[in-house]
């Protein structure tokens, strides 16, 4: 008899404050690797009735090269907005090219994310790997020039140099907003068939909750 499926804690409260976080302009997950990240993002963009339109990009290990970055994002934005027929999901992303222009590439994402009918919400992860040393000034002016109805979420493991002045607009979910409570700290570990004192239920993170 296979064994049975781990049981996931439901995270309603964490979900339901990144929901609330997307009303603005730029969300940032930042907490060490384990955390759980990736599995909040993934809990909140998967939920059914989800109404965002996302444009996900995962960043490579390690990723210099910042005209691939924005080729994949540039592709995430055309496939989240071609499902409706916004944009021409057919049109053939950019070729690499060797002179690479980085700010006319921010301003062709931006152009096709304001004619993008409803929204879209940019979901960028494991931003901490994109080491391309021009990248983060190409990135903070894309974030600081999202249309109305255009939203972004990062996720890093550290915080990357971003010089984002959004006043009002930014929001941040860091190590300790993502920690278990103890009721959640109870539900898995009673799931798990471990019993532990109280004082050792105090401030437990996700376990193998991966990002």
């Amino acid at each position: 008899m296979p064994p049975a499926a781990p049981r996931l804690i439901d995270r309603d409260d964490l979900v339901a404050a990144l929901d609330r976080a997307a009303a603005g302009k730029v969300t940032v997950i930042s907490a060490p690797a384990g955390s759980g990240k990736t599995s909040l993002l993934r809990a909140w963009a998967d939920r059914p009735g989800q109404p965002r339109r996302l444009a996900l990009v995962q960043v490579p290990r390690g990723q210099q090269d910042a005209q691939q970055f924005w080729l994949a994002l540039l592709g995430a934005v055309r496939h989240a907005i071609g499902a409706d027929g916004s944009a021409d999901s057919g049109e053939a992303l950019p070729a690499a090219t060797p002179d690479f222009d980085a700010s006319a590439m921010v301003d062709r994402v931006l152009s096709e994310l304001a004619d993008a009918h409803g929204g879209v919400t940019l979901v960028i992860d494991d931003l901490h790997e994109l080491l391309s040393p021009e990248a983060p000034t190409q990135l903070t002016r894309l974030l600081t020039s999202l249309p109305p109805q255009t939203h972004a979420i990062l996720t890093m493991r550290h915080d990357v140099r971003l010089r984002l002045r959004l006043t009002g607009e930014l929001a941040e979910i860091r190590a300790a907003d993502l920690r278990f409570s103890e009721l959640e700290a109870r539900e898995l570990l009673d799931a798990s068939g471990i019993t532990l004192a109280d004082q050792d239920c105090v401030g437990v993170h996700p376990v193998r909750a991966g990002g």
